[in-house]
């Protein structure tokens, strides 16, 4: 008979940040009071605690704490997954990062024919 609990620790050797130390880390980092965090999320202090001693949580609490804490943990944990990742923000401020390398070099050319123009 074949268990099917806690597949996700079946893994082929990957590892993962542990998500409860990674949510206490934060919390403690930021002096954030926890009785507080609990209270936002309507559970107990003790349920709080729980959290953090998981190796995984579902989406929704992960979601839950990064409106609690303001903090994005999704974007967070995003940074250890081993292969880039551009967000639209991203890539809307390398497109504009382009454009105004492309427009500074027009100028530098601009400046060096006027250097030139002046030398003469």
């Amino acid at each position: 008979m074949i268990s099917t609990s806690n597949k996700y620790k079946n893994g082929k050797g990957e590892h993962y940040p542990l998500i409860g130390n990674f949510i206490h880390y934060h919390i403690v980092q930021h002096k954030i009071k926890k009785a507080e965090v609990a209270r936002q999320l309507g559970i107990l202090p003790t349920g709080l605690n729980e959290y953090f001693k998981k190796e995984s949580l579902q989406f929704a609490i992960l979601w839950k704490l990064s409106l609690a804490l303001k903090h994005n943990f999704i974007a967070q944990l995003g940074e250890y997954v081993p292969f880039p990742y551009e967000n639209k923000r991203e890539k809307a401020l390398k497109k504009e990062l382009d454009e105004k390398n492309a427009y500074i070099q027009k100028l530098e050319i601009q400046l060096e024919t006027l250097r030139e123009m002046i030398k003469k």
